[in-house]
């Protein structure tokens, strides 16, 4: 074994140029080589099972005298097996593994290991959670396509934002959630909606703008899905606006629980307050999924709590899931927020997606600190935070499942999750998406979440191959059912008369406007007379000549007055 690593530092040390400081150290039955020139440093260590590569710093490293290292042999961190006959044949190996860097891993970020796995070992996921995980993320992904596919016939109109490629996000957190806790998101909320079961049909009659079967009568669009019967408070359109509304959802759930009777308890008032099982995309098993072991959409509809409701500890609080992206967290709200959030310790998750993107804009050039670092942002509020690989569904449930549970038993306080991901689309679909290079498009589709669950799932024997088949069937039935009503219910919004529906939905009650019959306490309201409205306007001028008599003294009025130049030179 010996002879083995000295061979190894030998043709190791002939690739390094004399004028690099060189260390050479042992740790067990592990060598290390360690070289600074002006660029860095590299780590070489010699394992029984590998040898790797690590440049440990990019930088100029001097010596004692103030004299620069020269510049040596940029390796990489590379990991490959040490049974190598020849100095050529190791050369060719570390050219694989460089190239294969190149063209798999070169634009993924990086998540270190922050110990997540040791404190999610005592979170274990069933058959039938993995099952719906991957269900509600096939639906989401479909869902997306679906529209897309619509946009471009012209169905579907205004701005559009997809969500593909970050559907372990939503799902690995949603599907933690009961029906009456509450969902604030981005204009990126189709996937969000349909994983806090909200119908996929109701979705996508939002975005035709339909008035029949839709979210908000088809008045909110694709970026303000707004659902009261799920707690799902809305997508907004503008940077930001959802985390202060959802600090106050956090806020009011704490208020009601102190002040409600305990026989009335504090979630009676949410019309959310249970979660149906398959009312997003049906709760029946498609056929054969006996040999899947699971009903395919049916679990993708309901959260992991349906039901739960009725057996909720009376101490039990709701939780209020708060989606938002890397850039956001530049924003003055979203540390206002976190400040009130740990003051009051309220009941709030921070989901911070962070997909490296701000529609055009890298997010080195748009952030001081390190790019995927925002989730520590909340350290200076002493909120727990915690970064995760965003494309892992699995490890971001466990992550969720965990922290939700302490949050509703009040051992836990607000926390930051941030979720590194990868959109695979453009920023919208007007966005031609040229921006962002190939090859890293290419990288991060290799870490797609519903490809490596799925694998996850054949190579643990978790279901038999034919599930997947029967999730397909399933889900491209409930899609084309939706395409249809959204169809349907779009010739019957045409023909509707939306003066009458404004003047009846809208538009304060008075005596040519009939509203609501228990506003008729508030009087009525009725057009001025040509008198009332002289009265009116006299009253106008005399509050004016009172102002303007009793106003403090403008000194701009003196220079106008002696028509002095605007510039005095």
């Amino acid at each position: 074994m010996w002879m083995t690593k000295a061979g190894w530092l030998i043709s190791l040390l002939a690739c390094i140029s004399p004028s690099m400081s060189i260390h050479i150290g042992r740790k067990g039955t592990t060598y290390f080589i360690h070289s600074n020139f002006s660029t860095g440093g590299n780590v070489t260590s010699i394992g029984n099972d590998r040898i790797t590569h690590r440049t440990i710093k990019v930088g100029t490293i001097k010596t004692k005298s103030e004299e620069k290292y020269t510049k040596g042999v940029h390796i990489d961190e590379n990991i490959f097996n040490k049974d190598v006959g020849d100095k050529k044949e190791e050369m060719r190996i570390l050219e694989g593994v460089r190239q294969d860097e190149e063209d798999r891993g070169q634009f993924n970020i990086y998540v270190e290991n922050n110990k997540l796995e040791k404190y999610l070992s005592d979170v274990k996921v069933t058959r039938e959670e993995m099952c719906m995980l991957y269900e509600d993320m096939y639906m989401g992904r479909m869902f997306e396509n679906m529209v897309a596919k619509l946009y471009y016939r012209k169905k579907v109109n205004g701005f559009v934002h997809l969500y593909n490629g970050q559907e372990g996000i939503s799902s690995g957190i949603i599907k933690n959630l009961r029906g009456s806790d509450f969902v604030t998101s981005t204009y990126r909320d189709h996937v969000h909606a349909i994983s806090k079961t909200v119908p996929p049909a109701k979705v996508l009659n939002e975005l035709y703008g339909n008035y029949y079967g839709s979210t908000n009568g088809g008045k909110g669009g694709s970026m303000h899905i707004y659902s009261k019967e799920h707690n799902f408070i809305g997508g907004f359109g503008f940077i930001g606006e959802q985390i202060p509304i959802a600090v106050g959802l956090a806020f009011s759930i704490l208020y009601k629980a102190e002040f409600a009777s305990p026989l009335q308890g504090y979630g009676d008032d949410n019309t959310g307050g249970s979660s149906t099982g398959g009312s997003s995309t049906g709760g029946s098993s498609s056929g054969g999924s006996s040999s899947g072991g699971s009903s395919s959409g049916g679990s993708s509809s309901g959260n992991n709590h349906d039901g739960d409701d009725r057996d909720r500890d009376h101490h039990d609080v709701d939780v209020v899931v708060c989606f938002l992206g890397d850039g956001t967290t530049n924003m003055g709200q979203f540390f206002e927020s976190l400040n009130l959030s740990s003051t009051y310790n309220l009941p709030i998750v921070f989901v911070i997606e962070n997909n490296n993107w701000a529609i055009g804009m890298e997010g080195s050039r748009s952030s001081a600190d390190d790019l995927m670092n925002n989730y520590l942002k909340g350290k200076a509020f002493n909120i727990d935070t915690y970064k995760v690989d965003g494309n892992d569904v699995l490890g971001i449930y466990k992550l969720a499942k965990k922290k939700i549970t302490e949050i509703r038993k009040r051992k836990s306080g607000p926390i930051i999750i941030e979720a590194i991901t990868y959109r695979t689309r453009g920023h919208s679909l007007a966005d031609p998406d040229e921006l962002r290079k190939v090859e890293e498009k290419t990288s991060w589709k290799k870490r797609d979440p519903i490809l490596e669950l799925s694998n996850y799932m054949k190579t643990n024997n978790i279901v038999d191959h034919i599930y997947f088949d029967n999730v397909k069937k399933y889900t491209q039935k409930i899609l084309q059912d939706a395409e249809k009503d959204a169809d349907v219910n779009s010739e019957r919004s045409k023909n509707i008369n939306i003066c009458k529906l404004y003047k009846e939905n809208i538009f304060a009650p008075s005596e040519f406007t009939s509203y609501k019959a228990d506003y008729v306490q508030y009087g009525k309201f009725d057009e001025l007379s040509s008198l009332e409205l002289r009265e009116y306007y006299d009253a106008f001028i005399k509050e004016m000549e009172r102002k303007k008599i009793n106003r403090k003294a403008d000194l701009g009025e003196k220079f106008d007055m002696k028509h002095l130049p605007l510039i005095i030179d």
